[in-house]
């Protein structure tokens, strides 16, 4: 998830900051960004571990993966009877 939250991070300053978005940049006073900084970083949290709940990779993880090997990679998860009856049979081998 680490290149998903780089990247969503960007995504959310652009559209808090910039013209495309509310354009605050300059606006705000410093205390005011102590606000804004740790309601992103929870977001990132929050949205990370349930993600990871679900899936593998984060979605750019995932897409960077599955160009780079030239075929779509698997996202989700294995349910997690699926994945103890793989670890048993890994084991019984």
């Amino acid at each position: 998830m680490a290149f998903t939250g780089y990247l969503s991070q960007s995504i959310i300053c652009g559209l808090i900051f910039y013209g495309y978005g509310l354009n605050l940049y300059g606006s705000l006073q410093r205390y005011q960004l102590y606000y804004i900084v740790p309601a992103i970083w929870i977001f990132q949290l929050v949205f990370s571990s349930v993600w990871l709940k679900y899936f593998r990779f984060g979605p750019f993880e995932w897409a960077w993966r599955s160009l780079t090997y030239w075929e779509k990679q698997p996202l989700r998860r294995a349910p997690v009877q699926k994945a103890l009856h793989l670890q048993a049979v890994v084991a019984a081998e």
